[in-house]
């Protein structure tokens, strides 16, 4: 064998040995597959960031306002459940194309949502027995979210960071959540603690009545945080909304009465109560501290993004001359830094939506 003919098999050896390349120089690497934990413990995985996301079912508007904490993501939903509770819809405020929005009902049933042909659904966990099991057993990916208390916000908001390849985005909005909330501990910390009463306000025509929450929903958490005592909690034996009489909250005699009202404006209730002779007597009533607890496009006493407001709204209703910064300055600091709702979108979209017993 010649020289020529030794150096090109050496070549030839080497080429063999050498590690093939991942992709051709310039082309892009192929996408990282996606493995999340859902609120059920469930791994998900995603050979890529979804292109077809679907939300729906009952509560979509606890998903939709914590997905679109998260820019750009519009481009990426291609259908959304009802996200009116009754005085407003905030999505059209959120996504730059609603009307592009494939927009399901309520009801939507597995047949309904898979038309949408998406790549993810994202569900609220207490659907997945009636909605969820029939859609995973057609093949979709599913992921289920709870979003219901503040510990489950920051988890769930990890989540769709890593689902959306955003974890800097997500990191941010749990170090938004956490500062809030850590800067209403340290200024009710060591106040006396004034009895509060939750109340939900719900009508059927002429008819109406009052309900509490149970002990592990975030309205208890939001009265804890603002300094308050929430004194119904022994009440609320049920998994859900428990209604309640006169006859218990006269025994209760809170200080202070905070009203809630989802589907209606909230002025409704708070009228009813300080029109009844009933009510008068109440120390809450007599020393007028029964609030309505403000609303914009949703009431801010409910597991949605706003929990956070209705904590800072409470601690400024229970503790008033605590804060320095005015109350309204921490809306829009809220709706910028969350949603990116600039002055002029604000002065807009927002502040004339703004209802209830604002706060100084």
């Amino acid at each position: 064998m010649n020289v020529h003919h030794r150096v090109v098999s050496v070549f030839v050896v080497l080429l063999l040995l050498a590690p093939l390349p991942l992709a051709a120089e310039g082309e892009p690497e192929p996408p990282a597959e996606i493995t999340v934990e859902d609120s059920f413990g469930r791994t998900v995985e995603l050979p890529e960031v979804p292109s077809r996301i679907v939300l729906a079912g009952r509560a979509t508007i606890m998903l939709v306002d914590a997905i679109y904490l998260f820019p750009g993501v519009g481009e990426r939903i291609v259908a959304v459940g009802r996200t009116n509770q009754g005085i407003g819809d905030f999505f059209p405020v959120l996504d730059d194309d609603p009307g592009a929005k494939r927009r399901l009902g309520r009801s939507a049933g597995a047949e309904e949502i898979l038309a949408s042909d998406p790549d993810l659904v994202i569900l609220k966990s207490q659907m997945r027995s009636n909605l969820g099991t029939a859609l995973e057993n057609a093949g979709a990916t599913v992921l289920y979210l709870d979003l219901e208390t503040p510990e489950q916000y920051a988890r769930d908001i990890r989540v769709l960071g890593d689902v959306l390849d955003q974890p800097e985005r997500a990191e941010e909005i749990v170090s938004l959540f956490r500062r809030r909330a850590a800067a209403l501990r340290e200024a009710t910390g060591g106040l006396e603690r004034p009895k509060v009463l939750v109340l939900s306000y719900a009508r059927s025509g002429e008819e109406y009545s009052f309900r509490v929450a149970p002990e592990s929903w975030i309205q208890t958490d939001q009265v804890r945080l603002a300094g308050g005592e929430p004194i119904w909690t022994d009440a609320a034996t049920s998994p859900g909304w428990n209604q309640i009489e006169f006859e218990q909250i006269a025994a209760w005699d809170p200080a202070v009465i905070v009203l809630i009202s989802y589907r209606t404006d909230v002025a409704e209730p708070k009228r009813r109560v300080l029109a009844d002779e009933l009510w008068a007597e109440l120390q809450a009533v007599r020393n007028g501290r029964v609030y309505a607890m403000p609303s914009d496009y949703y009431s801010w006493g409910q597991p949605d993004t706003r929990w956070i407001l209705g904590a800072e709204w409470m601690a400024y209703a229970l503790h008033p001359g605590r804060f320095e910064q005015p109350f309204e300055e921490r809306i829009r600091v809220f709706f910028r830094e969350f949603y990116g709702i600039g002055a002029q979108d604000y002065r807009v979209e927002i502040a004339p939506r703004l209802s209830g017993d604002l706060v100084e």
